[in-house]
């Protein structure tokens, strides 16, 4: 057997080994986690032995004691009773529904924005550098105080609500629909004409306005008669007052199952058309209206099922419980006219799928109807006005990224202004924009947890409340912080996979 060289030897000795760059890196590295654990350690054995002092060891078990706070916007189900775990998913849900509404919406104001900086128009151009330059350069915590205390607060009183539209008698001149079943007469002989033939678009929109003027002008001085009027009773949609917002409530009912069933064979069928007209253009470049098809084919499984499911008759009698607490059967008009039907069971013999509730009111509350508290809606459009401005300026760059000679080659081929933008420049400008478009999304949802500010039971809010009352401040912390990193994990994944989508694939 050889014996090993004197060069090896040399290499494997100790000294040599500590004269080792390699090693020496690892060795530094191994030490440094050590001492950042043993600091870590150290750190978070003081704070678990100061806090069993007092009684507040960490521990998730203070979940299940009953909570005692009320909660203004909450669901159903929540009371002063329930759980400081129940309480934390309605905060948790305030919190999704900014979020979801919040991206949505400031997605497309900060598009139109966008688009409009680079307008040809001058005064939509300015308006809008106005509108980012303002927005971008002033905080978010001003703003959301400038929603609530001067916009929310500066609302009528509950008993003096505005409506809309106005209760009373609504009279609308046959005249009026004449007017308009011209209008979309003209707007359909425009569709048909090609882009280069401007002039006779602009021929057509002065021809209905001078026919319309006309009219008008010949009622008015008693030349013609005005004809035959429609009068109809108005009821309000929706009501502003200082305690927010009541819009009409769309209830499921028991047949609403069935009937979505319909919907969704709709949409099975227009992904069917939306498909197969999508390769028939790629094969033969023949265009078809995919999205008119797509929606006429939903708007009519729709209806059709609308018209099946409710043409079913409805129950004939129904159980209910009368005034001595016993469970009787009464045929269902009787039981209507006595009033023994719940709101359960009103839906349970509804005949429609659904049903839509107006929002009444009388002078303390509201009746029926969705309402949106103030505080929310404050929040919500501070979010969006304020992320819409960074969300503009990204589009705006994302634009003219995109080369000029796409454009120009777009607008030989013959397309329009808006064909031009729908297919030509933004599916380009994406792969620019998504990237800093997913930090804006991931900005909104932290920037979220301002809404303390303006007193709205978000996660934030209601964890505090939580910590205060069963001192368990650690604990609600870490699941505050864990619950922010999942939904900006969640948004960054989602960026990632729309920007690797539209991303350029290369050898």
């Amino acid at each position: 057997m050889a014996a090993p060289s004197p060069s090896s030897q040399r290499r494997s000795s100790p000294s040599n080994l500590l004269r080792d760059e390699r090693v020496l890196q690892i060795a530094g590295q191994i030490l440094f986690v050590i001492i950042l654990i043993a600091l870590l350690y150290g750190l978070v054995a003081g704070i678990l032995t100061a806090l069993e002092s007092k009684n507040l060891t960490p521990n998730l078990w203070f979940l299940q004691t009953r909570a005692g706070f009320d909660i203004s916007e909450r669901p159903d189900w929540y009371s002063a009773s329930s759980t400081y775990w129940e309480a934390y998913v309605v905060g948790l849900i305030n919190t999704l529904r900014n979020i979801s509404v919040g991206l949505i919406a400031a997605t497309v104001l900060g598009v139109l924005v966008g688009i409009f900086l680079l307008s040809t128009n001058w005064l939509v151009r300015t308006i809008s550098q106005v509108y980012v330059e303002i927005l971008r350069n002033t905080p978010l915590l001003v703003q959301l105080f400038a929603w609530y205390f001067i916009f929310m607060l500066s609302l009528p009183t509950f008993q003096q609500s505005v409506s809309l539209p106005q209760e009373g008698i609504a009279i609308v001149p046959l005249r009026l629909l004449i007017y308009a079943a011209a209008g979309l007469w003209v707007w359909s002989q425009m569709r048909r004409l090609p882009p280069s033939r401007h002039r006779r678009r602009r021929l057509y929109v002065w021809g209905w306005v001078a026919l319309v003027a006309a009219a008008e002008a010949a009622v008015r001085l008693g030349m013609i008669d005005g004809g035959s009027t429609f009068r109809f009773e108005v009821q309000p949609w929706a009501y502003f007052n200082i305690r927010g917002f009541a819009f009409p409530e769309i209830q499921a009912t028991g047949r609403s199952a069935d009937w979505m069933a319909f919907v969704a064979v709709g949409v099975a069928l227009a992904l069917v058309l939306w498909v197969y007209y999508g390769r028939l253009k790629e094969t033969t470049g023949r265009r078809a209206p995919r999205p008119a098809y797509a929606i006429a084919v939903i708007a009519v499984a729709a209806v059709a099922g609308w018209v099946i499911v409710s043409g079913e008759p409805a129950p004939s009698t129904v159980a209910v419980t009368n005034a001595d607490g016993a469970t009787i059967i009464l045929p269902l008009e009787e039981a209507r006219a006595q009033a023994l039907l719940t709101p359960e069971d009103e839906l349970l013999a509804a005949r429609d799928p659904l049903l839509f509730k107006l929002p009444t009111k009388n002078n303390f509350r509201y009746l029926t109807g969705t309402q949106i508290f103030p505080e929310y809606m404050a929040l919500l459009l501070g979010l969006v006005v304020y992320t819409s401005a960074f969300i503009a300026e990204i589009v705006r760059a994302g634009i003219q990224a995109v080369p000029h000679g796409q454009v120009e080659a777009a607008r030989a081929l013959g397309l329009s202004a808006t064909d031009v933008l729908r297919l030509v420049v933004l599916p380009q400008a994406l792969r620019v924009i998504i990237p800093p478009l997913g930090n804006q999304y991931l900005n909104l949802a932290k920037n979220s947890s301002l809404a303390i500010a303006v007193a709205f039971a978000d996660l934030f809010l209601v964890t505090t409340t939580i910590m205060n009352q069963s001192g368990q401040s650690v604990t609600g912390m870490v699941m505050v912080m864990l619950t922010y990193l999942v939904l900006s994990l969640i948004i960054a994944w989602a960026t990632n996979r729309a920007n690797s989508r539209f991303q350029l694939v290369t050898r």
